[in-house]
């Protein structure tokens, strides 16, 4: 039996990270499912098993953990998974253009 796999949305979302220790960073989201995401940029000091709080767009901040990192790209997995319904509104919001992401500090 083979387990089912992620459905992920190709996205360019503007986003931002803290870090367990409190860094903030500029990313951007280039691929979502409702497990998680692939950030790109700002991520070359992460590690597998990192936690940090993500915010993509204009929501609030989401609570994931590393999983795997190459170059400037690493996926994360979210804490708890997104519901089906937001991801496909990332995904229509996206094809209208990229979202507005908030300004920093994350809160």
């Amino acid at each position: 039996m083979t387990a089912k796999q992620d459905y992920r949305v190709r996205v360019k979302i503007p986003a931002g990270f803290r870090t367990d220790d409190g860094a903030e960073f500029e990313t951007s989201v280039t691929d979502i499912s409702e497990k998680g995401c692939c950030l790109h940029g700002g991520t070359q000091m992460l590690r597998p098993g990192h936690g940090l709080s993500i915010q993509i767009g204009t929501l609030a901040p989401i609570s994931a953990e590393v999983r795997w990192l190459y170059q400037s790209t690493c996926g994360v997995v979210f804490t708890r998974p997104l519901h089906g319904a937001l991801v496909g509104q990332l995904q229509s919001l996206h094809t209208r253009g990229p979202l507005q992401s908030r300004q920093f500090p994350l809160r």
